[in-house]
């Protein structure tokens, strides 16, 4: 004869090992509640009041009407993340000082010029510390858009522009 099988608990279709497990995942996240899930998932996304103040103050520096949101955003975050105090320094330039930027102070000409090089250059930082957020829609490239065609490639190997040229006459 054989023997029957064994009968294990199921709750609809659920084994007690799984069952069990889902007790102590559950048990476990309870326990971890007080803890603000923004120390696990931080986006590093600028609040929308700091985005609105940047896009002002870099609207004003950079006497452009419209600015791309998506970048300003993706600049701010990177001036945060290397320069934390960045979102005070702000408030020095919420409104723009009179006269030429060499009359301002030393912060906002710091602040200003790190806006201005995020915006132009489309990146932020420097050495190993930078971030690049954007190429082709860097600033520095409106001035000869209508002439030149900004390429998103190398034509050569990297590097190549450093070796001496061959020449022979």
């Amino acid at each position: 004869m054989s023997t029957p099988p064994s009968k294990t608990l199921r709750v609809n279709g659920v084994s007690r090992r799984r069952l069990l497990g889902f007790i102590g995942v559950g048990l476990v996240s309870s326990l971890m509640m007080p803890v603000s899930l923004k120390a696990f998932a931080a986006d590093g996304q600028p609040s929308p009041v700091n985005l609105d103040k940047f896009m002002r103050v870099s609207r004003a520096l950079t006497g452009k009407r419209y600015l791309n949101p998506v970048i300003g955003q993706r600049l701010l975050a990177a001036i945060l993340q290397y320069r934390p105090e960045a979102v005070a320094q702000l408030a020095l330039l919420q409104t723009l000082p009179t006269g030429t930027p060499t009359g301002w102070s030393a912060p906002q000409q710091d602040i200003a010029r790190l806006i201005l090089q995020g915006w132009y250059l489309g990146q932020v930082g420097e050495g190993e510390n930078i971030a690049v957020v954007t190429y082709e829609k860097a600033l520095m490239f409106d001035a000869v858009s209508d002439v030149l065609v900004i390429r998103s490639y190398c034509t050569h190997r990297p590097g190549y522009w450093a070796a001496k040229p061959d020449v022979t006459f």
